[in-house]
């Protein structure tokens, strides 16, 4: 039975949307604060793809399993459907973000980022269903949109406040004297300014999430619906117990082959790629088992909780098998594609030491040499103690500036987004799509050879502009030749498409700059160009069918 919704004013779709501000603000810290965290705390180039895993895998199986738990939830003591998700995933990632500038090793912070990732997903998919449930059809665009703006808002102003709070806060490279304080026992290289941003969005995530909690009503399910709820819930442990045991489910048997594996090879932990390879080699064979089981025993209630739970991948699955030949071409697109822009996260910051700052490997080496005598005890003389300054202070400058470049293409995300839709409609999806990826690819080609700060803004203009296209174009594509019915799961599918990628890209891009590019976080920014090439030129086979072609496009006009 369907639900009639009540058309919304400006102000109750505004309000429904704020949450997505805190979201993304941390979202933001995560693609341009993280990895420099991971390198002030002593990681490698060739380490930081891998220590960026938590990404790729929370996003591939946390936001299906809360969607599926969510869809089956109604709690009014806790606010109904959605909302006890996202408040308790915005909880979670405001707790990870205050502590994550506090970490005292590299363990810890990548620790933080998994329980980071997972918070942010918490709350990602339930928010995007939580627009769905309230708005009636005529509105959904609207509020997609006013969702997109906060979104923009949330990523640009986290990077301009690194920028800002680099410029503002931060200590010139002869007064750090307590770089290496071993009177106070605390040696630590994450520079102070940094904490404030992450402060920032530790309020940004919980205080604008609640907002949107205390402001906008669920709409409570029909009595019919009640009562499938209440159906499927007899016997069922608390959502967080789900959660946990549906994770436990997945994760421990690939973990304990590849730990039994490695006791066998120890050379393995000597190649820790590799290992992480064997275990998400078990990870799908282990799901693939798990389907088989669900599927041959549908009537044993405790499978079909399980099935129930991971019923979007399980889906996902069977309809990959049907999937149009329209999305096999795109996720050959998005490998390429968002296999890059994991590179360009990753690499921007490291790239602009060198390139903008002027610091080698060897002087990073050299840095971390006097940092571990730093926490060891050891005497530091005064011309390494003031080679260790300099080096912090330009790599300070270098996150700061990096903070600057990404505010500067999500601004300009902001500006163009709903300008490709009418021009797409006028040229045609897929040349818009083509041309603005040639784009990307020049920016990231162009940028390592750019030693003025202010001059590589302008290849930033051209990232935005992709980064518009990338964030809109595909899907209006992949929505004219989806089967109507099937929606949800083809574009959770898209998602995938989009995961995967990423998750290739932190286990096999380590061992590619390690032994292909010598470790030079420039080639690396060079060949996330390449690939965005490559990208443009497989992006030239998505041909619509001429029954779906751009003429039909809708221009995104929607009633206030």
């Amino acid at each position: 039975m369907k639900i009639e919704k009540p058309r919304l004013n400006f102000w109750q779709i505004w309000n429904m949307n704020v949450g997505f501000f805190g979201i993304q603000f941390s979202f933001g810290l995560q693609q341009t604060a993280v990895s420099p965290i991971f390198s002030f705390l002593g990681a490698h180039h060739d380490e930081l793809p891998l220590l960026n895993l938590a990404g790729p895998v929370t996003g591939l199986l946390i936001q299906p399993i809360i969607g599926a738990i969510s869809d089956k939830t109604w709690s009014p003591k806790w606010g109904g459907r959605r909302k006890p998700f996202f408040l308790i995933g915005a909880i979670l990632a405001s707790l990870c973000l205050f502590a994550f500038p506090f970490s005292p090793e590299l363990w810890f912070a990548v620790g933080l980022l998994w329980i980071l990732d997972a918070g942010n997903n918490t709350a990602m998919e339930p928010y995007r269903a939580f627009v769905g449930d309230k708005l009636p059809d005529e509105q959904l665009t609207y509020g997609y949109q006013m969702q997109s703006l906060f979104v923009g808002a949330g990523i640009t102003l986290a990077n301009l406040s690194l920028f800002a709070f680099q410029h503002w806060f931060s200590i010139p490279a002869d007064e750090t004297a307590g770089l290496c304080s071993t009177a106070t026992e605390n040696v630590s290289s994450i520079p102070t300014w940094v904490y404030y941003s992450f402060f920032l969005g530790a309020l940004a995530s919980i205080g604008t999430v609640m907002w949107s909690v205390w402001k906008t009503p669920e709409i409570p399910p029909v009595a019919e619906e009640l009562e499938e709820i209440r159906k499927h819930n007899e016997g069922t442990p608390a959502p967080i117990i789900q959660i946990l045991s549906v994770l436990f489910v997945i994760f421990s048997v690939p973990l304990l082959l590849g730990y039994l594996v490695a006791s066998g090879l120890p050379q393995l932990w000597d190649n820790i790629n590799l290992w992480v390879i064997i275990v998400l080699v078990f990870a799908f064979l282990w799901l693939f088992m798990l389907y088989r089981i669900i599927k041959n025993n549908p009537n044993n209630r405790t499978i079909k909780k399980l099935g129930d739970t991971l019923d979007p991948l399980l889906e996902a699955a069977e309809a990959i098998g049907k999937m149009p030949g329209f999305l096999w071409k795109l996720a050959a697109v998005y490998l390429f594609q968002w296999y890059a822009l994991f590179v360009y996260w990753q690499f921007l910051p490291p790239m602009l030491r060198t390139s903008l700052f002027g610091i080698s490997n060897e002087d990073n080496e050299k840095f971390e040499s006097i940092m571990a005598a730093c926490k060891a005890g050891a005497e530091i003389s005064a011309d390494d103690m003031s080679f260790a300054q300099n080096v912090q202070s330009l790599a300070e400058q270098a996150l700061g500036h990096a903070g600057l470049m990404n505010g500067t293409y999500n601004f300009i995300t902001m500006i163009v987004a709903l300008a490709l839709v009418p021009m797409a409609a006028k040229i045609g999806s897929k040349l818009v799509y083509v041309v603005c990826l040639f784009l990307t690819a020049v920016a990231m080609l162009s940028m390592p050879f750019i030693a003025n700060k202010w001059m590589l803004l302008i290849p930033m203009v051209l990232f935005g502009i992709g980064w518009a296209a990338m964030m809109g174009i595909p899907y209006a594509m992949v929505s004219k030749v989806i089967p109507e019915e099937r929606r949800g799961v083809y574009m959770g599918i898209v998602n995938m498409m989009i995961v995967i990628p990423m998750l290739i890209q932190t286990v096999s891009f380590g061992p590619i700059i390690k032994n292909v590019l010598g470790n030079d976080a420039t080639q690396a920014i060079i060949f996330g160009g390449i690939f965005f090439m490559i990208a443009g030129v497989l992006a030239m086979r998505l041909n619509l069918p001429k029954d779906k072609l751009d003429s039909a496009l809708d221009t995104g006009g929607s009633s206030t």
